[in-house]
């Protein structure tokens, strides 16, 4: 975290308590505000780092809190280290299996819809995704894509002699589209099938096709 960034919090921290003081920026997630007054009279705050980022309504609260320990102003020292600390955090590893199936290898599937529908300029990853088998379901999703992880997922019930390769050429397509084209938000709602999405989409060779292969076979794909 820059440097400046850490003084400019002493600075508006020590402005908040009305006096100087002696800041310490930590690491420490546990503790995340703790101060003592020294022999010399300076008061020594101890912080976490993160508060360097926070405005000055969430410094006003640490200066607050360190006053008068009110239990307002720690909610608001303790949600905005909640936040930042969640913003650090890394995502986790996804969980996914290798594009080389029993039946088909979903690299080769890819790598010829990148070709034919975007010029090699598409990058992610690609493979099969886990999935319990033996229960009933009432909805699959046949693939998925992961913007964090540029990963494209698909589901193992596709991993058939019985799939023809037009709807893995669909279903990879769709969720490469997603990443092309991504979310819009509606109000509250996030719109992941947009009009554009709907549009580029109908424009697949396997668009009629795979959807119909998809619905005359969805009871042998739910009972996966």
């Amino acid at each position: 975290m820059d440097q400046e960034l850490v003084h400019d919090l002493h600075r508006r921290l020590g402005q908040y308590l009305g006096e100087p003081i002696d800041l310490v920026a930590t690491r420490n997630r546990r503790t995340l505000v703790s101060w003592k007054r020294l022999e010399s009279g300076i008061l020594r705050v101890r912080c976490l780092r993160g508060f360097a980022l926070a405005d000055d309504e969430v410094v006003v609260a640490v200066a607050r809190f360190i006053r008068s320990r009110d239990p307002e102003s720690r909610a608001v020292v303790e949600q905005f280290a909640a936040s930042f600390v969640r913003a650090k955090r890394p995502p986790a590893r996804p969980r996914y299996s290798p594009p080389h199936g029993r039946h088909h290898d979903l690299r080769t599937v890819y790598e010829k819809e990148n070709r034919e529908r975007f010029n090699n300029d598409f990058k992610a990853r690609i493979g099969w995704s886990y999935g319990p088998s033996g229960r009933v379901r009432r909805s699959i999703r046949l693939g998925s894509w992961q913007p964090e992880h540029r990963l494209i997922k698909v589901h193992p019930v596709l991993d058939s002699d019985d799939t023809p390769d037009y709807v893995l050429d669909f279903v990879v397509y769709h969720e490469m589209l997603h990443g092309v084209v991504g979310a819009a938000r509606s109000g509250r709602r996030v719109v992941y099938h947009t009009r554009d999405f709907r549009r580029r989409e109908a424009q697949h060779p396997a668009f009629g096709s795979a959807q119909t292969w998809i619905h005359e076979n969805l009871d042998a794909l739910l009972s996966y």
